[in-house]
């Protein structure tokens, strides 16, 4: 961090987003705020995102472009390289942010030293910048996704471990000295780094999560090759990450807050480090996919890397937990993902193709038609330019004033 330099970096990555780039940039110049350096990076977009990031002419902001595409994290990780703030701020290209959001969360961060960083609410909006709530559109997630409670540390990594992250990238103030601590993102996760990093930073620190929102938060249609599309690949990048994710999670986490945040799953008191580990591979023994499917391969790979004489004789002793109960677990950990919901994704996904192909057969098909069509107009049209065409009229109105007196 420099001492001389803005209270708070704002750090924006963009790529092809040239329709909304424009107003994510002008919501940091509306801030209430104004002690704040705006540093940009264009990672190698295609479209004219470069020229209106560049439109905007004030010193405290930073243009780079990147003449190769490197994605979201090494992105953001060179950005966080370039930050001089005592804060840092993100704010992904397509969002917008409320004029109010750096005043109201650096005053928070001020006046409460022990938080590490703060969040928000945030409200959807379209494309065009609409409402979701307002307009009674129907968007592809939960709009209430980011809504939630203030939660302590081990209250958070309960809810991951149960659920889902449900943190906002876009409504974020971090200290500067806390991602010292503990890094940038880690490019191991391509779709789930922010939950990754949220997990992160809370095994060491507290955060704070407003509870209004101070952004909205644009949620835009994709293509099948985003990494936001849900398709088979990106399914299945989300479930082998989130994986890692919890398996990581419960494996660094101290002893003070995984027996706050699993109190009720706990088999015996812990007094000790053998006892911990036992105590994590029983909870890992109940974690679920999405909810639904009990994955047991987090668990046996806990037990695989911390299991010695110790730990089997406590599992023994302790828990009365036998070879014979871990063989029965290893019968059952070919529970890795929900196997129907890929059935019914490949039927449905399937079912698209044939339908869209045969969409794009009718097209061409009424496409001939109507060039059939225009050919035909276009001779009759020439017809009724022909010497013929002229000298056989007068018949032809006779011809229909005789028809009309036989009627």
């Amino acid at each position: 961090m420099n001492k001389n330099g803005p209270k708070v970096s704002v750090l924006l990555s963009v790529h092809n987003h040239e329709n909304y780039v424009g107003p994510a940039i002008e919501s940091v110049l509306r801030q209430t705020y104004q002690d704040w350096e705006l540093i940009i990076i264009d990672d190698c977009s295609q479209d004219r995102s470069p020229d209106v990031a560049r439109q905007y002419k004030d010193e405290r902001i930073q243009f780079y472009r990147l003449e190769e595409n490197k994605g979201a994290i090494l992105t953001f990780n060179e950005l966080l390289k370039k930050a001089s703030g005592e804060y840092i701020a993100s704010l992904d290209s397509d969002d917008i942010w409320y004029d109010n959001k750096l005043e109201e969360q650096i005053a928070y961060l001020e006046q409460h030293k022990e938080i590490a960083a703060c969040f928000s609410w945030a409200e959807f909006i379209d494309e065009e910048g609409a409402l979701y709530s307002a307009t009674k559109k129907v968007c592809d997630c939960d709009i209430r996704i980011f809504m939630h409670e203030n939660r302590t540390q081990a209250q958070c990594l309960r809810y991951f471990f149960d659920n889902d992250n449900y943190f906002c990238r876009s409504s974020v103030v971090l200290r500067s000295d806390v991602i010292d601590e503990i890094g940038g993102f880690d490019p191991r996760f391509r779709v789930l780094h922010d939950y990754e990093y949220w997990v992160r930073l809370i095994q060491k620190h507290p955060v704070y999560l407003f509870q209004k929102p101070l952004l909205w938060y644009r949620r835009v249609s994709v293509d099948n090759n985003s990494l936001s599309a849900v398709n088979i690949k990106n399914v299945t990048r989300v479930l082998n990450e989130h994986q890692m994710i919890v398996y990581t999670m419960i494996k660094e986490m101290d002893q003070q807050i995984f027996c706050e945040a699993f109190k009720d799953l706990l088999k015996k008191e812990v007094t000790n480090d053998t006892r911990l580990l036992c105590e994590k591979y029983f909870a890992l023994l109940h974690w679920t996919m999405l909810g639904t499917v009990n994955n047991r391969q987090v668990a046996l790979r806990f037990f695989h890397e911390f299991m010695d004489e110790g730990v089997i004789e406590t599992l023994q002793k302790d828990y009365q937990y036998s070879w014979q109960d871990y063989y029965k677990e290893m019968e059952e950990t070919w529970q890795l993902y929900p196997l129907d919901f890929y059935q019914d994704y490949r039927e449905l996904s399937e079912r698209a193709v044939h339908t869209e192909h045969a969409n794009q057969a009718l097209l061409q098909e009424n496409e001939s038609y109507r060039k059939e069509v225009r050919r035909l107009i276009r001779e009759i049209q020439g017809m009724s330019q022909t010497i013929s065409w002229k000298i056989t009229q007068p018949l032809r109105a006779a011809k229909r004033v005789v028809s009309g007196i036989r009627h």
